[in-house]
């Protein structure tokens, strides 16, 4: 269950199914979590071809729903074990922005207004110890920022230029 906020952000005490919340285009909260290698290169993800949205696509290295009662610190701890089978420390993540984006996909049935919480983590992780949830995640890769934008990729235009800002 996903709370529905007003276009400004705010709690308006609704709490809606995830489905039902991007099939009336309620604005809600999202976590996204990039996860950097001290080499500077970047975790990303393959968007599972099952997925309703963005399927197949190169995505940040874990994201997901705010669920109901969850802060953002948890549910990014939550969406990196769950997608990657990864273990955060909360004093491993660093909120780098709060931003919002639009869009609508699959000829208007799927509308989503996100309030994304933007996340980095700096760690070095083999691939090999992931354990990737397969409704989710089809592949992940360790990338520079040159190769990430030559991916075919969900866009992130707002996002891309706040993390790699900062991070690169």
């Amino acid at each position: 269950m996903i709370d529905v906020l007003t276009a400004g952000g705010e709690p308006t005490g609704v709490v809606k199914p995830k489905r039902h919340v991007h099939r009336d285009g309620d604005w809600h909260r999202s976590v996204h979590v990039w996860i950097i290698a001290p080499d500077r290169r970047v975790l990303v993800q393959r968007r599972s071809l099952t997925k309703e949205n963005n399927p197949g696509l190169w995505d940040v290295s874990c994201a997901g729903h705010i669920s109901t009662g969850e802060s953002a610190i948890e549910s990014a701890i939550r969406e990196a074990h769950e997608e990657l089978g990864l273990d955060l420390d909360p004093r491993e993540l660093r909120h780098v922005a709060t931003l919002r984006e639009q869009s609508v996909l699959n000829g208007g049935t799927y509308i989503d207004n996100e309030i994304h919480e933007v996340f980095v983590v700096e760690r070095a992780i083999d691939l090999a110890s992931l354990r990737l949830q397969v409704e989710e995640v089809d592949d992940v890769r360790w990338v520079t920022r040159e190769e990430l934008f030559a991916l075919p990729r969900v866009s992130h235009a707002e996002e891309y230029a706040v993390v790699f800002g900062r991070s690169f």
